[in-house]
């Protein structure tokens, strides 16, 4: 699993829009938004949900295709999506280019030995499902996206098992607090970049919405110091400075 020292170094280089390696295979990409809109969001947004399906996702494709409950702590990502493209042609073109979306280097995929080859075979460069999750991790970074707890070392299978459901209800929670939220489009985003002179186009996805934040945070540190100006009570205010850490304390 990626280290916190490595996470912050892969913010960094998302930040820049400088690849990040996954350790021993070969270096992933970062995309700017002008290239996520070039090839149409939901096209971009298609590729990365593929490659970072998790073992919950599967689990209710599966219920869906078959109408059972699998075994959850059976289920391996990387394993299932190689062996979903031995079987459909046409899935074994859109897996392979969600690779190739990330890596620009020729990737083959190996559903006989569930790898993925990166590079000239000769020098046998493999994505397995030991170091998958290390390159899930290094998407999720790049885009903005939540990383998954560490499994620990030699997990049981009854441990696996109790850990993904407590994913899987994590995931659920998160995934409502999203919906009942105000998200915004990313064409509603883009115009409040050109409203605060963000020359967003070159900006990849990961420095795009830091800055959206950072200068949001900033509008409304400018509107809380008037407020308070004006007389307004600054302990049910609640006022943040702008250039302090955008976290959740």
């Amino acid at each position: 699993m990626i280290s916190p020292n490595q996470v912050e170094t892969i913010k960094e280089q998302a930040y820049v829009g400088a690849p990040s390696i996954l350790t021993g295979v070969c270096k992933v990409i970062p995309r700017t938004i002008y290239d996520i809109i070039e090839m149409g969001t939901s096209n971009y947004n298609a590729k990365l949900g593929l490659l970072l399906l998790n073992e919950t996702d599967i689990a209710k494709i599966i219920k869906e295709k078959t109408g059972q409950e699998p075994k959850i702590e059976e289920i391996y990502p990387l394993s299932y999506l190689l062996q979903s493209a031995a079987h459909a042609d046409m899935f074994l073109l859109e897996l392979q280019s969600a690779f190739s979306t990330f890596i620009k280097e020729d990737v083959l995929l190996l559903p006989k030995i569930n790898s993925v080859l990166v590079g000239p075979p000769q020098e046998k460069r493999l994505i397995t499902e030991k170091n998958f999750v290390d390159f899930q991790d290094i998407l999720r970074i790049q885009n903005r996206k939540e990383v998954r707890e560490a499994s620990p070392e030699n997990e049981s299978a009854i441990a696996r098992k109790f850990r993904l459901k407590r994913e899987a209800r994590d995931a659920a929670k998160r995934k409502q607090q999203a919906k009942n939220g105000d998200g915004q489009s990313l064409a509603e985003l883009l115009e409040i970049a050109e409203t605060f002179g963000i020359d967003y186009s070159n900006k990849t996805l990961y420095a795009f919405y830091g800055l959206i934040q950072r200068h949001q945070a900033r509008e409304k540190w400018n509107q809380d110091i008037q407020m308070l100006c004006a007389g307004a009570d600054s302990k049910k205010l609640k006022t943040k400075y702008w250039g302090e850490s955008l976290k959740e304390k």
